[in-house]
């Protein structure tokens, strides 16, 4: 808040008629100056107050002195509300049906997400893993073991408010080069966010950011495996390598000399392991270190837990191992349990000084990911939608434990209580 401070001056003969000058409202004084050299008759220096000097009466001109000071802001923070997501992983069930729906011969993705749309529309900024490859309908769509889905999929996450997609996964070479070049290509007409595979070195050193509030962010992604996929010696392209621990960390560094925030998006660890292994807890310290704000893990297709890493100058990094699946069509009961991590984001935008953003507000959100029998309607729920109904009438039960308790017991044993956001369970 800006305050004017104003300075009262007055004559001698005046000054014990004034209470003072208060910061909320000024007080002006009329000081009358004679004209120099003015001379006085004897009737006119009879009226003089005792001990008065000439200046303190006169017909001279009047002036008033004000002096404002002006107090600024030292600091100005702003605050960016964030939801990330899971793996959009994209099995044949899911874009089949969503053909089934159309009116027009195209895809109709809106009744698989439309339950949590809401859930990443109300953040400023909303990122997901794009685990299948969009290959700019130059390919068939295709599922497990090499995916592809088709551009309207990549459309649909743009509408329902996405703004940043990791595309370095296990999949990022589905398709062989031609496949990620029609990927980059199609991502390219896009106006959003992309991270993860470049189209040459240059590219990969120009680091993807957006701005919010005045804040920037950059994004980093890599991914440890390609499944046995390589990209030939003479391809310019480039993945992220998430087991470049120097390579991660110098980009780290580059990515904060142009931003104020870090996020960095990791592919990595045991598919359908809960446990978070040493190596990632050793890892994700470093690049805390290094200078990564958020870490958003994932790749196993299970929830994996939450923490906050505080480096040694006392900030704090917010890392989260694994989100699970955002959607798939997977036969096992634990990889239909995903989360929505929303959290905020608070940075210094203006001030002399410099300081780390804070991360506060942390919470997981919960979603199911629902079929009927034999893979039929996908679609995602938030477990506070969920009832015990759906779930015993999962499809996956024909194949795999499952049921409500047991999506409760699930994520009590692998997310800590401080950021898990359980509705009450329904009877």
């Amino acid at each position: 808040m800006k305050k004017k401070l104003t300075l009262c001056l007055a004559s001698a003969l005046i000054a014990s008629a004034l209470t003072g000058c208060g910061e909320e409202e000024a007080v002006q004084v009329n000081v009358i100056l004679p004209e120099e050299g003015t001379v006085y008759s004897a009737a006119e220096e009879s009226a003089l107050p005792v001990g008065g000097e000439a200046e303190e009466t006169t017909t001279a001109e009047t002036t008033t002195e004000t002096t404002t000071v002006t107090t600024e802001p030292s600091e100005v923070w702003e605050t960016v509300s964030f939801a990330a997501t899971g793996d959009n992983l994209i099995h044949s069930s899911i874009y089949k049906q969503a053909a089934a729906r159309s009116a027009d011969g195209g895809y109709d993705f809106a009744y698989a997400y439309e339950n949590v749309t809401s859930l990443i529309e109300e953040a400023d900024i909303a990122v997901i893993n794009q685990e299948t490859l969009i290959c700019n309908d130059q390919f068939e769509p295709s599922t497990y073991p090499c995916f592809n889905s088709p551009t309207a999929l990549g459309n649909h996450m743009i509408d329902i408010g996405f703004d940043v997609f990791t595309i370095a996964n296990n999949h990022t070479l589905d398709k062989g080069v031609s496949g990620l070049n029609a990927c980059l290509d199609y991502w390219g007409t896009k106006d959003v966010t992309v991270a993860g595979a470049y189209r040459n070195a240059e590219d990969k050193a120009d680091i993807r950011t957006n701005e919010v509030n005045g804040v920037t962010f950059s994004y980093l992604a890599y991914t440890e495996s390609l499944n046995g996929l390589y990209l030939p010696a003479d391809s310019e392209l480039v993945i992220g390598d998430a087991l470049d621990i120097d390579g991660m960390k110098e980009d780290i560094k580059a990515a904060e000399e142009i931003s104020d925030v870090c996020i960095v998006s990791l592919h990595w660890g045991v598919e359908n392991s809960d446990v978070i292994s040493d190596y990632q807890r050793t890892t994700a310290k470093i690049l805390a270190e290094a200078g990564a704000d958020v870490i958003i893990g994932n790749h196993p297709h299970v929830l994996r837990d939450i923490e906050m890493i505080e480096r040694e100058d006392g900030s704090k990094a917010l890392c989260a191992y694994s989100l699970g699946n955002f959607i798939s069509a997977q036969s096992v009961g634990q990889n239909l349990i995903g989360g929505v991590l929303q959290f905020n984001v608070s940075a210094l935008v203006s001030g002399e000084e410099e300081a780390q953003p804070v991360i506060s507000d942390v919470k997981l959100i919960p979603i199911v990911t629902h079929y009927d029998g034999n893979y039929s309607n996908v679609r995602i729920y938030p477990l506070s939608q969920y009832t015990p109904e759906l779930a015993a009438a999962h499809g996956v039960n024909s194949m795999s434990v499952f049921g409500y308790d047991y999506i409760f017991n699930v994520l009590e044993k692998n997310i800590s209580s401080e950021y898990l956001v359980l509705p009450e369970k329904a009877e």
